[in-house]
């Protein structure tokens, strides 16, 4: 009876892992090699607006990589003309604007985009693009981001519009810090902790201009402590949302990829003036040399 016992359990040891060992092969497989984007490009938006998206959306790709993970492995993108009357309202609802939105089950890009922008040829009609793009990116970097554990707000979209403005800067060589992000309200170098949220200081962050020069201040900080400025921005954009921060241990997690704490950096801000042309970054600085970092 012990030799038939023992050979039993030897049999169920071996059949329990040989079962664990499909069913980890089968979650792998889940996750695809290639963090896939399907676009939905509406036809009331004009064809060289179409153009330039899949262009600048293959330039994104190349530079900046959106890894696939188990929990966010595609992207489904919406974009259409703002005269066009909710043209994916099935898909996804009453969504407007520009934003990654969704639900507990899924995330999509949402891009609005106004009839005044094609008029006045605004360049916010596609820096838009690499801003939702960045914030695809940083939901694969942090697993905690993508499911809204953590607001941050200053970080976040201070660095999504720091991204659109280095983007316009690079392929179209025009400064769209200084023409789209030059607001930067006082509170910024006075009382910067109302820029960790956004209903805290909504009315000071037209743009993001706010948010955006905290971001830039965070970079020359860096790199007075002898970091080069691709290598600053690549802590800003890439390791501090690697270490997966949420509201608990972001301030930990801040120390540990600046070794500024978030209080002296706070301090610091105030001896800034608060104008964006303070804190611009370099005219010739390439995101290709940020990320391959």
């Amino acid at each position: 009876m012990k030799n038939a016992f023992s050979g039993f359990l030897v049999c169920f040891l071996l059949a329990s892992c040989g079962n664990d060992e499909a069913v980890r092969r089968e979650d792998e497989k889940t996750v695809p090699p290639k963090f896939s984007f399907n676009y939905n490009l509406h036809s009331s938006l004009p064809e060289k607006w179409k153009s330039e998206f899949r262009l600048i959306m293959t330039h994104l790709e190349e530079t900046i990589q959106v890894e696939p993970k188990d929990y966010f492995a595609a992207l489904d993108i919406y974009a259409w003309k703002n005269t066009a009357a909710k043209p994916y309202k099935i898909q996804i609802g009453d969504a407007s604007g520009a934003s990654i939105s969704g639900n507990e089950n899924e995330r999509y890009m949402v891009l609005e985009i106004p009839d005044l922008e094609f008029k006045y040829r605004s360049m916010h009609r596609y820096s838009v693009i690499p801003h939702e793009y960045f914030h695809a990116y940083q939901m694969s970097l942090s697993r905690n981001f993508h499911e809204g554990n953590i607001e941050l707000k200053w970080l976040s979209e201070g660095g999504a519009a720091t991204i659109e403005s280095l983007y316009i800067q690079q392929y179209y060589s025009f400064n769209y810090f200084g023409e789209a992000q030059n607001k930067v309200n006082i509170s910024a170098v006075e009382n910067p902790i109302i820029f960790e949220k956004y209903d805290d200081s909504y009315n000071q962050d037209p743009n993001y201009s706010s948010s955006v020069f905290m971001a830039l201040a965070l970079s020359k900080e860096l790199q007075k402590l002898n970091i080069s400025e691709e290598n600053s921005f690549k802590m800003i954009f890439k390791d501090f949302w690697l270490k997966n921060p949420n509201e608990g241990n972001w301030k930990v997690k801040f120390k540990e990829t600046f070794t500024i704490s978030i209080e002296n950096f706070y301090n610091i801000l105030s001896t800034y003036p608060n104008d964006i042309t303070s804190v611009l970054p370099s005219e010739d600085i390439l995101l290709e040399n940020i990320f391959s970092k």
